[in-house]
């Protein structure tokens, strides 16, 4: 049974320009340590942040959860699978509300398109 559903759709220029300001990647910043060194290692760094950062907001939609600071951000980490599979892991209180909900299982799927970047995250019992 979907107990949330969560999307988010960016522009990859949208989060280049975040990431030029510093404030994304200070430890008060929205990525985790594991998040930061994935991301910085690619070729094309702004694109796997900017999917990590709508990976971030699905889940928060699909949690119905409410952003009440930076750290929220920090409790939902994107981690790499195996080839273009990627893996949600909920911390803190967003880990504490999805089993309030009795979330079960969290599926993720991140798509790219030129300068898009687009994430949608399923909650099930």
């Amino acid at each position: 049974m979907i107990l949330g559903l969560g999307i988010d759709f960016l522009e990859t220029s949208r989060v280049e320009r975040e990431l030029s300001r510093g404030r994304w990647l200070s430890e008060h910043g929205i990525f985790t340590p594991g998040e930061i060194s994935y991301c910085g290692s690619a070729r094309r760094p702004a694109r796997r942040y900017a999917a990590c950062f709508a990976a971030k907001e699905a889940a928060l939609k699909a949690l119905g959860v409410r952003v009440r600071d930076l750290a929220m951000f920090r409790e939902v980490e994107v981690e790499p699978g195996s080839g273009n599979e990627y893996k949600l892991v909920l911390h803190e209180r967003l880990k504490a509300a999805s089993e309030q909900l009795g979330v079960r299982r969290v599926t993720l799927s991140i798509a790219h398109k030129a300068a898009q970047v687009g994430a949608v995250v399923v909650l099930e019992a």
